[in-house]
C-alpha cells in the first residue's frame, strides 16, 4: 500500500530511539535568540537530506553532533534563504500597493473635484486591495519555493543553489501534487494543534484566575490579609505563570514536530527525483527525474 510523505515521516520519526525527548530538546534549543532555530533548522534538514538520498534512518543521535560539519552553515543558509524569499513577497506587495496609491493621487489631482475624484478613486483603492490579497496568495505560494530551495541548498550545501530558481521551478512544476500534499498535512496539523493549545490555553488561564482568586478569598475570610498574607494570592498567580509556560512551552514542542515532519516529508519528495543522478548544481535535472506525471 502507497504511503504519504506525512505518514512515512511519522513512521520515521517515532523509529528514532527516545524520540520524542529529542523533539522536547530541540524545542528547548529553539528558545535560544538566534543561535537555537539555526541549529534545529541544521539538524531538521540533515534528516531531510538523508531522506533526499533514499536513507530511511531515525533521526541522528546528537543534536549538536555536527557529525558532517554543516550542522550551522546548513541552519544558517536556512535562515537566509527564509529571510530572501520573505522580503521579496513584502516587496512586490510594498509596489504594487504604491503604485495603486499613486493612481488614485492621479486621479484626483487630475479630475480635481472631490466627488469626481472619489468616485474615480474606487477602482484604485479595489485594485490595491486586490492586490493585498494576490499578495497572500503569492506568500502561500513562495512557500513552495522556499521548501525546495532549502532541500536544493541541503543537498549541494551551497548558498547560491538555493536562489537558482530554474532549477527551483523545474521541480515544483514536475510534482505541484505532492508539495501540495504536504503543505496541506502541515496546515491541518497546524490547525489542530492551534485548536488544542487555544482550548488549553483558556482552560490555564481561567483556573488559574478562579486559584488566584480563590486563594485571595480564602486570605480575606481568614483575615490573614490583615497580617500581610495577601502574599497567598501572588502564590495562586504564580502558579498560574508556571502553568502558563509549560503551555506555552508544549506549543514550541508541537511545532518543532510538526517542521521534523514537514522536512523529512520534504525530503522523501525530493528523493522521487533520483537525486544520486544530479550532476553539479548549474546542471538541469536528468530526462529521466521523475517523469511519472503531475499526480502520479
Amino acid at each position: 500500500m502507497k504511503q504519504g510523505y506525512f505518514s512515512r515521516s511519522w513512521q520515521a520519526l517515532r523509529a528514532s530511539d527516545a524520540w520524542f525527548g529529542k523533539i522536547c530538546l530541540l524545542a528547548l534549543v529553539s528558545l535560544i535568540p538566534l543561535f537555537g532555530p539555526l541549529v534545529v533548522s541544521g539538524y531538521l534538514l540533515g534528516w531531510a537530506r538523508d531522506a533526499a538520498w533514499g536513507m530511511d534512518n531515525p533521526l541522528p543521535k546528537r543534536i549538536f553532533g555536527n557529525e558532517d560539519g554543516a550542522l550551522y552553515r546548513r541552519g544558517f543558509f536556512a535562515l537566509v534563504v527564509s529571510l530572501a524569499f520573505a522580503a521579496a513577497v513584502c516587496v512586490c506587495v510594498f509596489v504594487c500597493m504604491g503604485f495603486f496609491g499613486l493612481a488614485a493621487g492621479a486621479l484626483s489631482a487630475l479630475f480635481g473635484g472631490r466627488h469626481l475624484a472619489g468616485i474615480l478613486m474606487f477602482p484604485a483603492l479595489f485594485g490595491s486591495f486586490g492586490v493585498f490579497a494576490a499578495g497572500i496568495v503569492a506568500a502561500f505560494a513562495v512557500q513552495f519555493f522556499v521548501w525546495v530551495s532549502l532541500m536544493r541548498m541541503s543537498i549541494y550545501d551551497t548558498l547560491s543553489s538555493a536562489f537558482q530558481i530554474g532549477h527551483v521551478w523545474s521541480m515544483i512544476r514536475r510534482d505541484p501534487a505532492g508539495l501540495i500534499k504536504i503543505f496541506f498535512c502541515s496546515f491541518l496539523a497546524t490547525l489542530v494543534v492551534g485548536a488544542a493549545m487555544s482550548i488549553v490555553w483558556f482552560v490555564v488561564l481561567f483556573l488559574g484566575m478562579i486559584f488566584a482568586l480563590g486563594m485571595a478569598g480564602i486570605a480575606d475570610f481568614s483575615g490573614l490579609s490583615a497580617y500581610g498574607f495577601d502574599g497567598i494570592a501572588l502564590l495562586g498567580l504564580a502558579a498560574a505563570a508556571v502553568f502558563a509556560l509549560a503551555v506555552f512551552y508544549l506549543s514550541i514542542v508541537c511545532g518543532v514536530m510538526i517542521q521534523a515532519l514537514v522536512y523529512r516529508s520534504l525530503g522523501y519528495w525530493t528523493a522521487r527525483f533520483d537525486v544520486a543522478s544530479w550532476g553539479s548544481q548549474d546542471d538541469p535535472l536528468p530526462p529521466t527525474a521523475f517523469q511519472r506525471g503531475w499526480f502520479s
